[in-house]
């Protein structure tokens, strides 16, 4: 895959990631129901609204915020891989890929808290986690364009 095409590929999924990370700050601060508050196990609220849903646990940070910060971050790198001389592309492209990782690891600390101390899944959250896993690939793939 070029590497314009998989930038290009990478903003799609950013700009969904940051309507979804724009609508759950949304929702964490309101008082109104989600779409996706289906039932206990399957509910953005209950995990939205959870402690779980700052971090650091009650911190009042919430995660969708951190969550929309760091997709800002990817659109940032982004554009430097895009428009940097080779060395930066690679540089910047590495810089892609380690952020996704620390994102990866992050989410799986929220996917257990989810499943293990929530005891319910928020589907936009898990919609998030299987981008930032596409993400990774892609930011991967990126970085072995120009290395």
């Amino acid at each position: 895959m070029k590497p314009n095409k998989i930038i290009k590929w990478m903003r799609i999924i950013v700009f969904l990631s940051m309507i979804i990370s724009l609508y759950l700050i949304y929702l964490h601060y309101s008082d109104k129901s989600s779409f996706c508050d289906i039932s206990e196990g399957l509910s953005c609220d209950i995990v939205n609204k959870s402690v779980y849903s700052e971090f650091p646990p009650g911190s009042g940070i919430p995660v969708s915020l951190m969550g929309f910060v760091t997709f800002w971050i990817v659109l940032f790198l982004l554009n430097k891989v895009e428009k940097g001389k080779k060395e930066a592309k690679k540089k910047f492209s590495k810089y892609l890929f380690y952020l996704m990782i620390t994102s990866l690891l992050f989410a799986l600390y929220l996917v257990y808290a989810e499943l293990v101390l929530i005891l319910s899944i928020c589907i936009l959250c898990v919609t998030l986690d299987i981008f930032i896993i596409l993400l990774l690939i892609l930011s991967f793939k990126l970085w072995r364009c120009y290395s």
